[in-house]
């Protein structure tokens, strides 16, 4: 079958505790006893073969837990070699239940991690809490290909202490009720003005042809995901810069204050849903699905699911995407991390290196294609057919449940691995974009790097910024009071931050 690159589709411990219970975890002795071989990765990664290997793993889930005598992790167990012992916990509280657990020191043998760069991850990772597997990762087929940048993005230290999930670098874009574009006779935007153009036509110029002034051209939430793509098409950093031989952080680049000009005039003109301050990422993905706004901005992956929900409130409705829009600085995407979490092994529980090689070879064999078809589709009969040598889904509301908001989780390969399936004419066109954008996508420099400061005090300095930014978008705060914002930012640890990024690349430049 044909397969393709692009995605088809998507408490608190104190420090005082969080070290404690690290140094706690480092002392534990190492136990001689080997566990069986998950993976014939390589003759280094293998080791004798006993019976299934027995690994605990904790991680979110979206839903509800799956049985763990489903069909689908029988499949994974039988393939894998191992009986799997999964702690599945919503994702609402899955941070603050991993604090817990990592204080506690009753850890699994891999731990999923949303964000490895927080402070209580650094501490346990500086304090010998985890498994550094860079060094391995060459004897496994699967794992070894993996993107090296993005390895380089999870690293501590220049260290790699895990296995990150992939995700794909460039998925941002423009998504738009296509029949409203044509309704009021305009093309699909390809500069800045013409995205303006849309959104007043969408907002003034009855789309929906049903004779009321009920439409607005674009929606977004309070975190203004949308800007961060907007400001990227206009030239801005993505988080930050190179400057003069410094780090500098988006928000003072000019370009950036251009976008919040940008947002404030849509804004003044209510182009953009007046109450996006206060909105929610459900709420926003409602206002296009109720037909009350015609553009998000957001991951391209999103369009099928707004097409089949509008689909059945509006026949005839229709969704496209667009993903180049031309700014001053030419052709740009916003870059994201390449991945999404990481899973670590902590040395209380994964006591040899024996038995990490085997965890390894688990995540390894879970990238083989029988394992990406399987997480990707589910179970033939159940979950998808084939129609032209190529899967669809049955029931695709039963594989999420089932698999694709549990057990998917387990994956570490990204989702447009599996094989491909019968696809939309818009799922092969954003799917393409996805491709093409990595070449234009605008990476964060600062991803590799670690500072202090911005790990122990991020939390309170992001949001100088982010309401300061909203408060000009809404009229509250001029110029000035951005300006005197940014060096509120700076005297709270800004400064301290841009310090510690910039002495950090600077070391790796050299």
């Amino acid at each position: 079958m044909k397969r393709r690159n692009g995605i088809n589709k998507a408490g608190i411990a104190t420090m005082g505790i969080m070290v404690g219970a690290a140094a706690m975890l480092a002392g534990c002795g190492s136990d001689s006893g080997k566990a069986p071989a998950a993976s014939p990765a390589s003759n280094n990664a293998a080791v004798e073969n006993k019976g299934p290997l027995k690994l605990s793993i904790m991680t979110l889930m979206y839903s509800e837990p799956p049985k763990a005598d489903s069909e689908a992790q029988k499949k994974i167990e039988e393939y894998t070699n191992t009986k799997l012992d999964i702690s599945w916990v919503p994702n609402s509280s899955y941070k603050e239940k991993v604090n817990v657990t990592i204080a506690s020191g009753e850890l699994p043998k891999a731990l999923l991690v949303q964000n490895n760069k927080d402070s209580n991850i650094l501490a346990a990772v500086r304090s010998g809490v985890f498994w550094e597997v860079g060094p391995y990762l060459k004897d496994y087929p699967n794992l070894s290909k993996m993107n090296k940048s993005v390895f380089d993005n999870i690293s501590v230290d220049g260290k790699v202490y895990g296995v990150f999930r992939a995700r794909d670098l460039a998925p941002s874009g423009i998504i738009f009720r296509s029949d409203w574009l044509k309704n009021v006779g305009l093309s699909e935007p390809k500069t800045i003005d013409d995205l303006y153009n849309v959104l007043k036509a969408f907002t003034l110029n009855d789309p929906d042809k049903n004779g009321k002034a009920d439409t607005v051209g674009l929606t977004d939430e309070k975190t203004m995901d949308g800007f961060a793509v907007v400001a990227s098409y206009m030239g801005a950093p993505n988080g930050w810069e190179a400057k003069d031989g410094k780090m500098s952080p988006d928000f003072m680049s000019p370009a950036y204050f251009e976008a919040m000009k940008f947002y404030k005039k849509l804004y003044d003109e209510k182009l953009i849903k007046q109450d996006f301050p206060v909105l929610n990422n459900q709420q926003k993905k409602d206002d296009i699905n109720q037909g009350k706004a015609g553009v998000v901005i957001s991951s391209m992956l999103d369009a099928p699911n707004y097409q089949a929900s509008l689909t059945k409130s509006f026949p005839g409705a229709d969704v496209d995407v667009v993903s180049r829009i031309k700014g001053s600085a030419g052709d740009r995407s916003p870059g994201g991390q390449g991945y999404n979490s990481v899973f670590m092994f902590p040395k209380s529980s994964v006591k040899t290196e024996a038995e990490l090689k085997q965890i390894l070879g688990f995540f390894d064999k879970l990238s083989d294609q029988k394992m990406l078809d399987l997480l990707g589709w589910g179970i033939e009969g159940r979950h998808y057919k084939m129609e032209d040598n190529k899967p669809t889904f049955i029931d695709q509301k039963l594989f999420d449940t089932e698999v694709g908001s549990s057990l998917l989780q387990l994956q570490v390969a990204k989702y447009s691995a599996k094989t491909t399936g019968k696809e939309t004419p818009l799922m092969e066109k954003y799917g393409k974009m996805i491709i093409d954008n990595e070449s234009i996508a605008v990476n964060n420099p600062t991803n590799p790097l670690v500072s202090d400061t911005q790990t122990t005090k991020g939390n309170e300095l992001k949001p100088i910024i982010d309401d300061a930014r909203t408060k000009f978008v809404l009229g509250k705060l001029d110029e000035a009071g951005w300006k005197q914002a940014i060096e509120q930012w700076k005297k709270a640890g800004g400064d301290k931050v841009i310090e510690e990024y910039s002495a950090q690349y600077a070391k790796i430049k050299k």
